[in-house]
């Protein structure tokens, strides 16, 4: 593969635009960080004011810790509020309605981890306070105030599943037992990694999946131009990528699938190298090298979450049929009598128990390793193997057995056509008339066309309109590996577990658009429209799936289907 000046204006361009817009408003660095926490039975926080004041609202931004908080006023007006895991790492509005000059701050049950208490009036002005009494430490109750924004968005605290996943990265950090166990550890570590250089803030807990999600974006170019050659097509496959709302969305939360998605686009980016080689013609050393780096990224991938294994059956797809094909040609050469038949057969039988053994390195001995160096966060706090293994089992019983419904789940045959998007986010604090809103879906452009693409692209195979090759070979073998096994889900799932399978419908319908241009020339057009409709799409759609504040009736205009809500069920 040549990677010409084009690629590189192409490829550099494009990833600088999409981080640029990936990187824009994903978190705010300044929430509060420093806390204390209200002991169950423990000494209260008396907070004073200068003078007595009208409090209208009282708001906590809490952290790991469920109880129940009550305030007193002076003249024994009482609040209570019960505090969950669901509203931490987010500004929650208490109530109010005091006129006073002292509250008291106690835990009526539970070890209440409490990092900032902001005091509001009628007029959205804030009151500040002081400690009046109790521990000195509780003033950092109120040392964060600076940061407290008069709207908070979801720049400003968690939304969606960051309640578990940037939770549990926090909690790896600190040596605490981990809250979320669903999954393998690696994406939570990963997401870990950012709040150690951050911060446990918004922007901490995103970063890891910003940069990964701008990552792809020349992983979707380099994969292109080697399916392809075309630096056209390369950018026409990693522009559709890159502009895919469900690609924006996911890159922007503190959850897993932009970290597995990350790794299964190089699995089968190496896979495909692989596939493309021959053992005959580049000798068996060479080919070892693209087979080992899918399995490496296999492993990793797998590490992150179980969709790897998917994955990784598509992976076992492509090398057999890569033998099959190697052991075909001997026996069609040994068929006509070709004098090199007997040297070629031994070869293959010799080079295939080779393969077979490093691929039992590369694809089972490897993952096994990587899974258990994952697990470093719980051997730290005293897990053996047989506490690891007692978290598979209930991994898998998990996800076998969940009976939750949710009003946003769907089925797997309804994703390709965006029939149910997943509404992550609504802000609390808009003016009347507007609405701050995030919802995981994919681009119509993409999707919508993909899908159809795909269904005519096998068509075309089936009616040998159109001959197989390898770059449609292997884009079809990741649709079926990747979302094959979720038509045969009925428990509760969700679209954005589509996201895995996106990267290959959208090459398999370029190769039917490539394979469409070879024959009608003057189709060359439509590369550009398509790419030009996708980004008219997303900006379209950009406030209902970035958070950024729009009108209802803006919002409500992009309902087009029935399932579509970007403001509640």
């Amino acid at each position: 593969m040549t990677f010409t000046k084009k690629d590189w204006i192409f490829c550099i361009a494009l990833t600088f635009l999409y981080a640029c817009i990936a990187l824009t408003n994903v978190g705010s660095n300044k929430t509060p960080e420093n806390g204390y926490t209200l002991k169950e039975g423990g000494a209260p926080a008396v907070i004073g004011f200068e003078q007595e004041e009208d409090i209208a609202q009282i708001w906590v931004y809490s952290g790991i810790s469920e109880g129940n908080l009550k305030v007193i006023s002076e003249d024994g007006q009482e609040l209570d509020y019960e505090q969950k895991f669901g509203k931490m790492y987010r500004y929650a509005n208490i109530g109010g309605d005091f006129h006073t000059k002292q509250l008291t701050f106690s835990s009526e049950s539970g070890d209440l981890e409490i990092l900032e208490i902001v005091f509001w009036n009628a007029q959205g002005e804030q009151i500040r306070g002081y400690l009046a009494a109790g521990d000195p430490e509780a003033s950092n109750l109120l040392d964060e105030s600076d940061h407290v924004p008069k709207r908070p968005t979801f720049t400003d605290g968690m939304y969606f599943d960051e309640l578990y996943h940037a939770r549990t990265g926090y909690e790896y950090i600190h040596g605490m037992e981990p809250y979320e166990t669903v999954h393998p550890p690696l994406g939570k570590v990963l997401i870990s990694f950012g709040i150690r250089m951050f911060g446990m803030n918004p922007f901490g807990w995103r970063i890891m999946g910003v940069m990964f999600g701008i990552f792809m974006v020349p992983v979707m170019y380099v994969f292109g131009k080697r399916l392809f050659r075309k630096s056209e097509y390369a950018l026409l496959a990693s522009f559709l990528f890159t502009f895919d709302f469900m690609h924006y969305t996911q890159s922007r939360i503190a959850t897993l699938d932009v970290f597995a998605v990350f790794f299964i686009l190089l699995m089968y980016y190496f896979m495909y190298e692989y596939y493309t080689m021959d053992f005959y013609r580049d000798g068996l050393k060479k080919t070892l090298r693209p087979l080992a780096l899918s399995g490496v990224f296999f492993a990793i991938g797998v590490a992150v979450k179980w969709i790897g294994i998917y994955a990784g059956a598509g992976l076992a797809v492509i090398f057999f049929t890569s033998l099959i094909q190697r052991y075909l040609r001997y026996r069609r050469l040994k068929t006509a009598g070709d004098e090199s038949a007997p040297e070629m057969g031994r070869i293959f039988k010799k080079n295939a128990w080779i393969l077979i053994g490093w691929c039992v390195l590369f694809f089972i001995a490897l993952p096994i390793g990587v899974y258990l160096l994952a697990y470093i966060p719980y051997f730290n706090i005293g897990y053996d193997l047989k506490g690891i293994w007692d978290c598979q089992v209930t991994m898998y019983s998990y996800h076998s057995t969940l009976e939750a419904t949710h009003p946003y789940q769907s089925l797997a045959i309804e994703w390709p056509y965006i029939l149910r998007p997943v509404w992550y986010f609504m802000g609390a604090f808009e003016p009347e008339g507007s609405v701050a809103t995030i919802s995981v879906m994919g681009n119509p452009a993409v999707w919508w066309i993909c899908s159809t693409g795909t269904i005519v692209l096998i068509a075309a195979l089936c009616l040998r309109k159109i001959k197989g090759n390898p770059e449609i070979f292997v884009s079809l073998v990741g649709i079926a590996s990747n979302f094959v096994p979720w038509l045969l889900i009925r428990r509760c799932i969700f679209i954005y577990h589509f996201f895995a399978t996106v990267p290959f419908i959208l090459l398999a319908t370029v190769c039917l658009l490539f394979e469409l241009e070879k024959k009608y020339p003057k189709l060359a057009w439509v590369k550009w429209a398509w790419m030009g409709l996708a980004l008219a799409l997303f900006i379209l759609f950009f406030p209902v799936i970035s958070g950024v504040e729009c009108s209802t009736a803006y919002s409500d205009a992009l309902e087009w289907l029935p399932g579509w809500t970007f403001r509640g069920v």
